[in-house]
Protein backbone atom coordinates (compact mmCIF):
# COMPACT_ATOMS: atom_id res chain seq x y z
CA UNK A 1 0.00 0.00 0.00
CA UNK A 2 1.30 3.44 -1.23
CA UNK A 3 1.46 6.26 1.41
CA UNK A 4 -1.22 8.06 -0.69
CA UNK A 5 -3.56 4.57 -0.59
CA UNK A 6 -3.36 4.65 3.18
CA UNK A 7 -4.29 8.21 3.49
CA UNK A 8 -6.53 7.64 1.67
CA UNK A 9 -8.35 5.02 3.95
CA UNK A 10 -7.55 6.75 7.09
CA UNK A 11 -9.55 9.81 5.52
CA UNK A 12 -12.81 7.89 4.38
CA UNK A 13 -12.22 6.52 7.97
CA UNK A 14 -12.57 9.54 9.32
CA UNK A 15 -15.68 10.41 7.32
CA UNK A 16 -17.16 7.81 8.26
CA UNK A 17 -16.46 8.02 11.82
CA UNK A 18 -18.34 11.86 11.55
CA UNK A 19 -21.55 11.44 10.00
CA UNK A 20 -23.04 15.04 11.47
CA UNK A 21 -24.52 17.45 8.86
CA UNK A 22 -21.14 19.72 8.48
CA UNK A 23 -18.99 16.90 7.02
CA UNK A 24 -18.79 17.96 4.01
CA UNK A 25 -17.36 21.28 4.85
CA UNK A 26 -14.54 19.59 6.82
CA UNK A 27 -13.97 16.61 3.33
CA UNK A 28 -13.86 19.72 0.90
CA UNK A 29 -11.13 21.74 3.34
CA UNK A 30 -9.36 18.61 3.48
CA UNK A 31 -8.99 18.15 -0.13
CA UNK A 32 -8.86 21.16 -0.96
CA UNK A 33 -5.79 21.25 1.10
CA UNK A 34 -4.46 18.42 -0.01
CA UNK A 35 -4.36 19.82 -3.68
CA UNK A 36 -2.53 22.77 -2.98
CA UNK A 37 0.08 21.37 -1.25
CA UNK A 38 0.46 19.00 -3.86
CA UNK A 39 0.68 20.95 -6.87
CA UNK A 40 2.76 23.51 -4.90
CA UNK A 41 4.98 20.88 -3.98
CA UNK A 42 5.12 19.53 -7.28
CA UNK A 43 6.36 22.95 -9.16
CA UNK A 44 8.91 23.70 -5.97
CA UNK A 45 10.42 19.90 -6.12
CA UNK A 46 8.94 19.03 -2.69
CA UNK A 47 7.90 15.59 -2.46
CA UNK A 48 4.51 15.74 -3.87
CA UNK A 49 2.61 12.54 -2.76
CA UNK A 50 3.94 13.48 1.23
CA UNK A 51 2.61 17.18 0.49
CA UNK A 52 -0.60 15.77 -0.53
CA UNK A 53 -0.75 13.18 2.37
CA UNK A 54 -0.27 16.19 5.04
CA UNK A 55 -2.57 18.43 3.14
CA UNK A 56 -5.33 15.46 3.38
CA UNK A 57 -4.52 14.49 7.37
CA UNK A 58 -3.58 17.98 8.44
CA UNK A 59 -7.02 18.05 10.27
CA UNK A 60 -7.89 14.47 10.78
CA UNK A 61 -8.69 14.68 14.34
CA UNK A 62 -11.97 16.71 13.43
CA UNK A 63 -12.95 13.13 12.74
CA UNK A 64 -14.33 13.42 16.17
CA UNK A 65 -17.06 16.37 15.57
CA UNK A 66 -17.50 19.96 14.60
CA UNK A 67 -16.78 20.89 18.42
CA UNK A 68 -13.39 19.57 18.85
CA UNK A 69 -12.08 23.20 18.97
CA UNK A 70 -8.60 23.30 19.38
CA UNK A 71 -8.03 19.83 20.73
CA UNK A 72 -7.78 18.71 17.27
CA UNK A 73 -4.74 19.30 16.60
CA UNK A 74 -3.77 16.98 19.55
CA UNK A 75 -6.74 14.33 18.39
CA UNK A 76 -5.30 14.31 14.87
CA UNK A 77 -1.32 13.81 16.08
CA UNK A 78 -2.72 10.97 18.39
CA UNK A 79 -4.08 9.54 15.50
CA UNK A 80 -1.47 9.57 13.06
CA UNK A 81 1.24 8.32 15.72
CA UNK A 82 -1.49 5.47 16.28
CA UNK A 83 -0.57 4.81 12.90
CA UNK A 84 2.98 5.04 12.71
CA UNK A 85 3.39 7.73 10.75
CA UNK A 86 5.47 10.82 12.65
CA UNK A 87 6.09 12.70 10.09
CA UNK A 88 2.91 13.39 8.41
CA UNK A 89 1.15 13.38 12.47
CA UNK A 90 4.04 16.66 13.11
CA UNK A 91 2.12 18.74 10.65
CA UNK A 92 -1.48 18.10 12.81
CA UNK A 93 0.23 20.14 15.67
CA UNK A 94 2.67 22.92 13.28
CA UNK A 95 0.18 23.53 10.58
CA UNK A 96 -1.92 26.20 13.61
CA UNK A 97 0.89 28.21 14.79
CA UNK A 98 3.36 30.12 13.06
CA UNK A 99 4.66 32.31 14.52
CA UNK A 100 4.95 29.53 17.12
CA UNK A 101 4.25 31.75 20.17
CA UNK A 102 0.69 31.62 18.74
CA UNK A 103 0.37 28.60 20.74
CA UNK A 104 0.49 30.82 23.92
CA UNK A 105 -2.73 32.04 22.88
CA UNK A 106 -4.52 28.23 23.39
CA UNK A 107 -4.68 26.18 26.46
CA UNK A 108 -5.96 22.18 25.88
CA UNK A 109 -8.21 21.19 27.72
CA UNK A 110 -5.90 18.22 29.07
CA UNK A 111 -2.65 19.97 30.66
CA UNK A 112 -0.69 17.05 29.89
CA UNK A 113 -1.32 17.61 26.07
CA UNK A 114 -0.91 21.44 26.38
CA UNK A 115 2.43 21.02 27.80
CA UNK A 116 3.21 18.21 25.28
CA UNK A 117 2.23 20.51 22.37
CA UNK A 118 3.93 23.62 23.46
CA UNK A 119 7.05 21.25 24.42
CA UNK A 120 6.86 20.01 20.93
CA UNK A 121 6.79 23.46 19.17
CA UNK A 122 9.36 24.91 21.13
CA UNK A 123 11.78 21.62 20.03
CA UNK A 124 10.72 21.33 16.21
CA UNK A 125 12.64 22.86 13.96
CA UNK A 126 10.14 23.98 11.17
CA UNK A 127 10.95 23.16 7.39
CA UNK A 128 9.70 23.30 4.04
CA UNK A 129 6.79 20.81 4.20
CA UNK A 130 5.67 22.53 7.46
CA UNK A 131 4.96 25.99 6.02
CA UNK A 132 3.43 24.72 2.85
CA UNK A 133 0.93 22.89 4.96
CA UNK A 134 0.02 25.98 6.39
CA UNK A 135 -0.70 28.00 3.37
CA UNK A 136 -2.29 25.23 1.80
CA UNK A 137 -4.75 25.51 5.77
CA UNK A 138 -5.66 28.80 4.63
CA UNK A 139 -5.96 28.55 0.58
CA UNK A 140 -8.48 25.75 1.27
CA UNK A 141 -11.86 26.83 2.24
CA UNK A 142 -15.25 25.20 3.21
CA UNK A 143 -16.14 25.19 -0.82
CA UNK A 144 -12.24 24.33 -1.91
CA UNK A 145 -9.69 25.80 -3.26
CA UNK A 146 -9.78 29.70 -2.42
CA UNK A 147 -7.20 32.72 -1.60
CA UNK A 148 -5.34 33.24 1.66
CA UNK A 149 -7.95 36.86 2.06
CA UNK A 150 -10.97 34.84 1.36
CA UNK A 151 -10.51 31.99 4.17
CA UNK A 152 -8.78 34.24 6.10
CA UNK A 153 -12.12 36.80 6.55
CA UNK A 154 -14.03 33.62 7.05
CA UNK A 155 -11.62 32.64 9.85
CA UNK A 156 -12.08 36.09 11.50
CA UNK A 157 -15.69 36.12 11.54
CA UNK A 158 -16.01 33.00 12.91
CA UNK A 159 -13.53 32.22 15.26
CA UNK A 160 -11.49 36.24 15.48
CA UNK A 161 -8.52 36.77 15.71
CA UNK A 162 -6.18 38.35 18.64
CA UNK A 163 -3.68 39.89 16.03
CA UNK A 164 -5.51 40.13 12.42
CA UNK A 165 -2.79 41.70 10.94
CA UNK A 166 0.15 40.35 12.28
CA UNK A 167 -1.51 36.97 11.31
CA UNK A 168 -2.49 37.90 7.88
CA UNK A 169 1.17 39.81 7.56
CA UNK A 170 2.99 35.51 8.54
CA UNK A 171 0.79 34.33 5.86
CA UNK A 172 1.47 36.55 3.37
CA UNK A 173 5.02 35.62 3.81
CA UNK A 174 4.58 32.16 4.06
CA UNK A 175 3.18 32.50 0.47
CA UNK A 176 5.72 34.75 -0.99
CA UNK A 177 8.15 32.21 0.13
CA UNK A 178 6.09 29.68 -2.16
CA UNK A 179 5.86 32.43 -5.01
CA UNK A 180 9.72 32.95 -5.12
CA UNK A 181 10.44 29.37 -5.10
CA UNK A 182 7.77 28.18 -7.97
CA UNK A 183 9.01 31.52 -10.07
CA UNK A 184 4.64 32.06 -10.12
CA UNK A 185 2.04 33.85 -8.36
CA UNK A 186 1.07 30.76 -6.69
CA UNK A 187 -2.85 31.75 -6.92
CA UNK A 188 -2.25 31.57 -10.67
CA UNK A 189 -1.51 27.25 -10.50
CA UNK A 190 -5.03 27.58 -9.13
CA UNK A 191 -6.99 30.34 -11.03
CA UNK A 192 -9.56 28.15 -12.70
CA UNK A 193 -10.49 27.47 -9.07
CA UNK A 194 -9.79 30.32 -7.29
CA UNK A 195 -12.42 31.55 -9.79
CA UNK A 196 -15.15 28.96 -9.12
CA UNK A 197 -14.90 28.41 -5.78
CA UNK A 198 -17.60 30.49 -4.01
CA UNK A 199 -17.04 32.50 -0.85
CA UNK A 200 -17.60 30.65 2.59
CA UNK A 201 -20.23 33.16 3.75
CA UNK A 202 -21.18 34.38 7.13
CA UNK A 203 -21.12 32.85 10.31
CA UNK A 204 -24.04 31.07 11.65
CA UNK A 205 -24.33 28.73 7.83
CA UNK A 206 -23.65 25.52 8.53
CA UNK A 207 -21.46 25.08 5.80
CA UNK A 208 -19.70 27.54 7.13
CA UNK A 209 -18.07 25.33 9.83
CA UNK A 210 -14.75 23.38 9.94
Amino acid sequence: MTLRDKANEIFLWGLDKRKDRIVSAWENHSRGAAEVAEKIAERVGMDKEKAYVMGLLHDIGRCYGPDTGMEHIIDGYNILMEKNMPEIARVCLTHSFNPKEKVNEINLKNPEEDAFLKRFLVETEYDDYDRLIQLADFMAGAHGVTTIERRFCSVLWRHGLKSPAEDLTTLYKIKNYFDKKAGIDVYEIFHEKIATTPFEGIPGKIETII
